[in-house]
């Protein structure tokens, strides 16, 4: 998010309210005394990620609650304004302390009639979305999952993408809590759209320079980063490949990172079973679909968001593939809800560990 995005947020959401209700308390102007210093420290890069962490709790914890009751004061009374407000902080109190690291588990079993027998019944983990730096500096909320996975006792880890949301350095206090992951046939990963720092404080030649040593840091904990590339695992003289394709995605709205499918594939030998790791889903239907004979892609980047207004589905105008199972005939789409956000919470619903049983019957 732009810098000038934070001082809209600050400026709508922070300071339009408090003009109006200080008449009533000038205590309404504390949260955004404290928001003003998280948007100093983001408009100068000083200690940007916990910065932007702190303004974003700010923001839904205090300052829209304090947006919606400032709009209700227009129709009703001062009482129910303020009611309005608190059930709204409430709100955002319950998704940013309950859900989002109400960790769930998700089994499911997919059926490939064209994958070897001797992969019929592999246990692959599925993560996603980390977002490491939301949750600050040695959250036990990583190491939960690290547990949590090593108790499913998988046969392959997966993971697609999104790791850090601006900065390579919210991967530092995590290292050793994801050293402890481990499979039997590895751990493979590729970038998600936040993972080429985009989104960050930087300016192009150190963005690139932070972004490489990211992926340094997740071959030092023995992860396969696949960029437009694939491995092939053997198992009693059979084979199958996972490929991995730099961040590509349907939406406009995202910059161009180089994703390209044809080179991911490219040199597998013809009848390979193939998975796909592609971080945004609506690469599958642009471009897995109609240019590739890919049996199962695994995607992330979602979030799980889906929800509903008047009963349509908004979130579905642009991305229809939110969350879960998506089938085209023989050709299998799953998406991952993953296990965190760049926001304090999660709108999309409880984090998931995908536990993904694959057979041939």
């Amino acid at each position: 998010m732009k810098f000038k995005s934070y001082v809209i947020f600050f400026l709508l959401f922070g300071v339009l309210p408090d003009i109006f209700l200080c008449r009533y308390s000038l205590l309404v102007w504390i949260p955004t005394a404290f928001e003003l210093v998280s948007l100093v420290m983001i408009g100068t890069n000083f200690r940007y990620t916990p910065a932007v962490r702190a303004f974003s709790y700010l923001t839904f914890l205090f300052e829209f609650p304090k947006f919606i009751a400032f709009l209700c004061s227009l129709f009703m009374g001062i009482k129910a304004s303020a009611a309005a407000g608190a059930m709204t902080g409430i709100f955002f109190a319950v998704l940013i302390f309950y859900v989002t690291r109400n960790l769930k588990v998700n089994a499911l079993s997919l059926s490939f009639p064209d994958l070897p027998d001797a992969f019929s019944g592999l246990r692959i983990c599925q993560l996603s979305d980390l977002h490491l730096g939301s949750f600050g500096e040695g959250s036990r909320y990583i190491t939960r999952i690290v547990s949590s996975v090593k108790e499913l006792h998988p046969d392959l880890i997966l993971f697609t993408g999104d790791l850090v949301n601006f900065l390579s350095s919210e991967a530092d206090s995590y290292l050793q809590a994801l050293a402890g992951l481990d499979a039997p046939m590895g751990i493979i990963s590729i970038r998600g759209n936040h993972d080429y720092l985009l989104h960050g404080p930087f300016k192009a030649g150190a963005r690139e320079r932070d972004a490489a040593r990211l992926i340094e840091l997740e071959r030092g904990l023995g992860w396969k980063v696949l960029l437009n590339d694939h491995c092939i695992l053997e198992k009693d003289g059979a084979a199958i490949a996972i490929a991995g394709v730099e961040n590509t995605s349907g939406n406009p709205y995202f910059e161009k990172t180089g994703g390209d499918l044809g080179k991911a594939l490219e040199g597998i030998p013809e009848g390979t079973f193939t998975i796909l790791l592609s971080h945004d889903p609506s690469h599958w239907k642009a471009e897995v679909l109609p240019c590739s004979e890919v049996p199962l892609t695994l995607s992330g980047h979602t979030h799980g968001l889906k929800y509903k207004l008047a009963g349509l589905h908004p979130s579905h105008w642009k991305l229809r593939e939110s969350g879960g199972l998506y089938r085209e005939g023989s050709r299998t789409l799953h998406v991952s809800k993953g296990l965190g956000s760049a926001f304090a919470f999660r709108l999309g619903g409880f984090p998931r560990i995908d536990i993904i049983t694959l057979t041939n019957t």
